[in-house]
């Protein structure tokens, strides 16, 4: 995936009402969203003051983060030397001169984000909770499957070239696919949707395409056709089973 889509799903990164920003691209998390979870938990539950900046400029965590990103080859100088310039330029210059650091936006938008290492170990400076919750989600699928989701929709779009379709052709076929998936269509609901969806995502391209590739498929309206018929499928059951309930 070329884009850099920030992923925010509310189920699969939300942490005391606070919803974790996190790149596809580059897989950074971002530091101001952790801040604000911790602001939040901190009020209800009456724990101590902590500042990720102050975190991140102490010495030993100056220390740990260097040998983190080397270990990773990110970075490959010695550690004297590393010091050194942290001492002498300040951590966040010298993490932003090796990319594992940076700042989006301006004053009112301003926004940090970090490697996925980083962002790990402040977070178990912060707290045991933001280090259990953020290990969990450095394990889950959701920046694979929307990735993947990209992929595979690049894939079924290169099938359905062969109808020749126009462009409001490829919207409807973008519509029937969130409505399928996510029962809406809006704007960027993609980069909102739990791992799950994307799966569920990723799982009906990949057969629309082989449905297309092998010829099952040979016209735009059948395609359009067969998707309405897994939506009829999909949500009358779901109606079924809540009138049951």
């Amino acid at each position: 995936m070329k884009t850099n889509i920030v992923m925010k799903s509310a189920a699969d990164r939300n942490l005391f009402g606070c919803i974790i920003r996190q790149e596809t691209k580059t897989g950074f998390f971002n530091l101001s969203d952790l801040q604000e979870a911790y602001l939040r938990a901190r009020i209800k539950n009456g724990w101590v003051d902590k500042r990720i900046d102050h975190i991140l400029s102490r010495i030993e965590n100056t220390e740990r983060i260097y040998y983190v990103l080397k270990e990773q080859d990110v970075i490959n100088v010695c550690f004297r030397t590393f010091m050194e310039d942290v001492e002498n330029n300040g951590i966040t210059k010298v993490l932003k001169k090796y990319n594992v650091y940076k700042t989006t936006g301006a004053r009112q938008t301003k926004t940090i984000w970090t490697h996925d290492s980083i962002f790990v170990l402040l977070a178990l400076e912060l707290s045991p909770l933001f280090y259990a919750k953020t290990v969990i989600w450095l394990r889950d699928d959701l920046i694979k499957n929307r990735i993947e989701a990209g992929n595979y929709c690049k894939a079924l779009n290169k099938s359905i070239s062969k109808f020749n379709p126009d462009g409001n052709q490829y919207i409807a076929l973008s519509k029937a696919l969130n409505y399928i998936v996510f029962g809406k269509h809006e704007a960027g609901i993609r980069n909102t949707g739990t791992k799950d969806q994307l799966k569920e995502l990723v799982s009906l391209e990949e057969k629309m395409s082989f449905a297309i590739d092998m010829g099952y498929i040979y016209s735009f309206d059948i395609l359009l056709n067969e998707l309405r018929k897994i939506w009829n499928v999909k949500y009358t059951k779901v109606n079924t089973i809540e009138l049951n309930k």
